[in-house]
């Protein structure tokens, strides 16, 4: 059976429980970095009362106390110290926590890597590969925990992505435009398929002819112009995430190009070969897993984010892959699970929803709820030009008022979108009906109202809102349908 599975948790936890020992072929992750950064889900909208909402805080802080785990970051660290292999580790704890402040302390961040590093290093078989994506914040605190979780001796690469853009005008110093990607294996033997990502050499090299006794060469004397050469460990050719084509683009922090992850899984994975991402984000490691014919597991503890590729995927593999395909864990699969989660954390459910959904980014107003949770993207068709608009998403976990109705249609018009979509349970959509008016707008593709109730279960059947046929992220190239 095809594994696509996208699990929601910390990763810590997924591996342990769900994922089986020596199972997984690759691992990419790109964690956070203790960067003591917050970086948002994307949200673009005209309303300057919202702000957008947190995707993740990269910001860590040792934690005397336990946690729901039921240990501390004090007990964490003294069973660093009671365990052999990774007894060093402790000391560059503590290195660590002396060069930092308490508050943001690189020793919890690293106390926090070094368990997820073990626990990938577990799951990995013995002909795997993991590939650790940092920047300076702290690679080189990062390369000291591979190399003790790992082995020094299956150390492979450290690859520099090097990319240009912007730089502060105020600056002091050289522009930082490099990120560091660690390769290293877990036993003897490994995966790396030179012929699948080789580059051409330059026309100058070409013409020179194949022969150059004074160069790396393939053991004859002879460059093999016609195949290419194998890439160098610094890689230029894959843009920043500013950079990214805009049909590629989804806003989402730290996204990294498709390219890249493609060169990867290429070079160390084969066909239906399982790729693991623990921190996958926006999911573009899975979808380069999936363009590649290779089986997927994604983990992030946000529901947003669990969302936003799920849909990713059924949507740039659409007459390929179904819902079903798909299998997704530790979210809400039936009525009363989503229930419950509107009841015990709201703004968790808000996210699921606006996930699920296809909402393209998230919003906050301070104080009280404005009247917009999420974004979806709409392209529509006039005359048969294609113009970009919007429809505001407002997701109601309980009671659904006229008043609350009244405000989205307001906050539709004022903000000027195309349409307003109240989400709610089965049991509030009366009041929606009573209230949404009769208002309409058309293209070229039908006619839709301005404002319109979508159901919790109807989002849960995979049905989607009656919006035009073009609507959702732009990705892969072209419009999602």
């Amino acid at each position: 059976m095809t594994t696509r599975s996208l699990y929601r948790g910390d990763c810590l936890s997924i591996l342990e429980d769900y994922v089986e020992p020596e199972s997984i072929d690759l691992v990419y992750l790109d964690p956070p970095f203790n960067s003591k950064s917050t970086y948002n889900l994307p949200f673009k909208s005209k309303e300057k009362t919202h702000k957008a909402v947190e995707a993740f805080k990269d910001t860590w802080t040792w934690s005397d106390t336990p946690d729901e785990s039921g240990e501390s970051d004090n007990d964490r660290l003294q069973r660093l110290r009671n365990d052999p292999q990774l007894r060093p580790l402790a000391f560059l704890v503590d290195f660590a926590r002396e060069q930092d402040t308490p508050k943001n302390s690189m020793g919890s961040y690293i106390l926090s890597m070094t368990y997820r590093l073990r626990a990938i290093h577990k799951v990995l078989k013995p002909t795997g590969s993991v590939y650790l994506h940092c920047d300076p914040t702290a690679n080189y605190f990062l390369r000291m925990v591979m190399d003790c979780v790992f082995g020094r001796k299956d150390f492979r690469n450290e690859i520099v992505w090097c990319y240009t853009g912007p730089g502060s005008p105020k600056m002091r110093q050289f522009n930082r435009k490099h990120d560091t990607i660690f390769w290293y294996n877990k036993g003897k033997t490994w995966t790396f398929n030179k012929d699948q990502i080789r580059l051409p050499y330059a026309q100058s090299t070409i013409e020179r002819g194949q022969y150059d006794s004074n160069s790396p060469t393939t053991g004859s004397g002879l460059r093999d112009t016609k195949r290419g050469k194998v890439p160098e460990d610094w890689w230029t050719q894959f843009p920043s995430g500013g950079q990214i084509s805009k049909n590629e683009r989804l806003g989402y922090p730290t996204q990294k190009p498709l390219s890249l992850l493609e060169r990867i899984i290429k070079a160390s994975s084969n066909p239906g070969d399982i790729v693991l991402d623990p921190f996958c984000g926006c999911g573009t490691a899975v979808h380069a897993a999936e363009s590649l014919e290779r089986q997927w597991i994604g983990v992030d503890i946000s529901r947003f984010s669990i969302g936003l590729i799920n849909e990713r995927i059924i949507k740039n593999f659409q007459g390929i892959l179904s819902q079903s395909d798909v299998k997704l864990f530790r979210l809400p699969e039936t009525i009363d699970e989503a229930k419950a989660l509107a009841k015990q954390d709201p703004f968790e459910f808000q996210k699921w929803v606006c996930g699920k959904i296809g909402a393209n980014g998230m919003a906050q107003r301070r104080g009280a709820d404005g009247g917009i949770d999420g974004i979806m993207e709409i392209a529509t068709i006039k005359r048969g030009k294609v113009e970009d608009a919007a429809a505001i998403v407002q997701v109601k976990g309980g009671n659904v008022t006229a008043d609350s109705v009244r405000a989205l249609d307001t906050v539709v018009r004022r903000s000027g979108s195309m349409s307003g979509i109240m989400v709610c349970f089965e049991n509030q959509m009366r009041t929606v009906e009573n209230q949404k008016g009769t208002d309409i707008w058309s293209d070229d593709s039908g006619t839709y109202p301005v404002i319109q109730g979508f159901s919790i279960e109807q989002l849960i059947k995979g049905e989607r809102p009656h919006l035009p046929p073009l609507y959702g992220r732009r990705r892969g190239g072209r419009i999602s349908t």
